[in-house]
């Protein structure tokens, strides 16, 4: 439970908050309430103390479906993603509970990550430092690499090695990852 706290304070750090207007900003964005909601969840979730696990998850599972009804963010508290979580915006967002992601994942809106239906089993593992644009969709038993830019509206059905940029349908590696830091003058 303190880890989800502690990757909750990660979270939020990735919306730097540098001035009153920026603080202001972060606390009425409904994208952080979503983070919130799925961390507070997420700890409850791994909470197993025999009696009390039963309440504990049912409290999880009422909040991430008021997340899903009412910001329409749908992460399940069963679901594993690293510290440094950051949704730029709210709007439908959902990933299965099996996915297992690792730090500093960004999410677009209109994302969907998990399994690909028709009997198929098995959920993406997606790695650290990954870009998720908006409306793309990770599908099936895959590996997502390691500082990976994924283009908007794009789906991913196949294993994606690390540092590359990949987009289309299906997505396809279009290059190395395109750095977005400004130039020194």
């Amino acid at each position: 439970m303190v880890e989800q706290l502690k990757f909750l304070a990660a979270d939020l750090k990735r919306w730097n908050c540098s001035s009153f207007k920026s603080l202001y900003y972060m606390i009425f964005e409904p994208a952080v309430w979503g983070t919130i909601f799925y961390r507070i969840s997420r700890a409850l979730y791994l909470i197993n103390i025999p009696v009390v696990k039963i309440l504990l998850r049912f409290i999880s599972f009422i909040m991430f479906r008021s997340s899903e009804i009412v910001l329409g963010i749908a992460i399940s508290p069963g679901t594993e993603i690293g510290p440094g979580l950051y949704i730029g915006h709210c709007g439908m967002v959902r990933i299965h509970e099996a996915v297992k992601a690792g730090k500093n994942l960004n999410i677009g809106p209109g994302v969907l990550i998990g399994m690909r239906g028709g009997g198929s089993p098995g959920t993406p593992v997606i790695g650290d430092d990954v870009f998720i644009g908006v409306g793309a969709k990770i599908l099936g038993k895959i590996t997502v690499g390691n500082n990976v830019r994924i283009g908007a509206n794009s789906v991913v059905v196949g294993n994606v090695p690390d540092n590359v940029t990949v987009f289309g349908v299906p997505a396809k590696v279009v290059g190395p990852v395109f750095n977005f830091k400004k130039k020194k003058v």
